[in-house]
Parts: C-alpha cells; sequence; structure tokens
C-alpha cells in the first residue's frame, strides 16, 4: 500500500509540473535535478517534447542530465491537463 501511495504521489508531482509547465512561454530550461526526472517521465508519457544535454558521468559513477528544454506539450500533455485539473481543483487562499 506504501508503494501505491508513493507512486500516486510522485505522478501528481509529474502532473504539476505539466500544469505548470503549460502556463509558461515554451521553451523553458529546467536544470534541477528533480524537475529533469519529472520531464523524462512526462517525454517518455508522449505528454511533451523536450530535448536533453548528453547524460554525463560522475567519478562516483552517478548519471546526470544537466539540462532538459522542454520545447512543446503535446495535446495528450494538455488533455491530461485539463482532466488532473478537474480530479485536483487548486486549493483555495
Amino acid at each position: 500500500m506504501k508503494r501505491s501511495r508513493r507512486r500516486a504521489g510522485r505522478a501528481n508531482e509529474c502532473y504539476e509540473l505539466l500544469e505548470h509547465l503549460s502556463r509558461r512561454q515554451l521553451p523553458v530550461v529546467c536544470s534541477e535535478p528533480d524537475e529533469i526526472d519529472k520531464i523524462l517521465a512526462l517525454r517518455s508519457a508522449l505528454l511533451l517534447h523536450a530535448q536533453t544535454e548528453p547524460t554525463v558521468v560522475l567519478r562516483t559513477g552517478e548519471r546526470r542530465i544537466e539540462r532538459a528544454i522542454v520545447t512543446a506539450i503535446t495535446a495528450e500533455g494538455r488533455a491530461a491537463c485539463a482532466l488532473h485539473g478537474a480530479a485536483f481543483p487548486p486549493a483555495r487562499r
């Protein structure tokens, strides 16, 4: 049960980033590792188009992508934003 909640939370974070990106003027350059991981997940789900720099291998053996450039939100990505927004309306302040 814990694992599925964690996955659901991570998916929600990805949708929130997608929604945030959909409101920005593109292209958007991201360099935060956590954002890049989410962008890679969203790109693999065909919800956005993004270009990434080649993977860098650090001395520790860790692999990292330094930059991702989001160039477009796909029609599927916009539909996902609409569905996610309907399921999770923004909190009122």
